[in-house]
């Protein structure tokens, strides 16, 4: 895979991870880190393209809460299928009340606040300026320390899953499956 390549990837898949889809992070970071470690990428071009792609992909998220914000409050579909629903959000908004822009930094880190949180910010119109800036932060503080685990277990990882490529993708595929079936399950609630 050539390096542009390997840092679109990256971008994209910390998009959708952004948009609190569920999306293993930290695989991807052992991959990239994998690619650091052979000196394909380097490890700020892959943090950047990470964080870049995450604070793009919380975009999203804040636009489809600032529109859908009324549905969203009402407990739609939508929001059930991620795990917002009334109680969601009133939670979020007392975090906002509480702790403004350390909530949107916290959501980075803390994987069951962060559809109320980014969804919440964007229905509460938290300032846009705001919500990028501690996004940006929480993201690239978030992608130092992934993509640096990924970098320097990339050796161990490798050795322990050498001649077992089969299992790794089987292993990436139910960890995606199961999140998709645990959003869908906690939307049937």
């Amino acid at each position: 895979m050539s390096v542009s390549l390997t840092y679109l990837a990256l971008f994209v898949g910390f998009a959708l991870e952004g948009t609190s889809l569920p999306v293993p992070a930290e695989l991807i970071c052992v991959v990239s880190g994998h690619y650091i470690a052979l000196g394909l990428c380097s490890f700020w071009g892959s943090v950047l393209a990470a964080a870049t792609g995450n604070v793009a992909g919380g975009l999203l998220a804040y636009g489809a809460g600032y529109l859908a914000g009324d549905e969203l409050r009402a407990g739609s579909r939508v929001g059930r299928l991620l795990g917002v629903n009334r109680a969601a959000m009133e939670r979020a908004e007392g975090w906002f009340h509480r702790y403004g822009a350390l909530t949107t930094f916290s959501a980075r880190w803390v994987g069951f606040i962060r559809p109320a949180a980014l969804l919440g910010a964007g229905v509460m119109r938290v300032p846009i300026v705001t919500y990028v800036l501690a996004g940006a932060l929480g993201s690239l503080t978030y992608c130092v320390l992934w993509q640096y685990l990924g970098w320097r277990f990339a050796p161990w990882v490798r050795q322990a899953v050498q001649g077992h490529l089969g299992w790794g993708v089987l292993a990436l595929v139910g960890s995606i499956t199961l999140g998709i079936g645990t959003l869908r399950w906690l939307g049937r609630g």
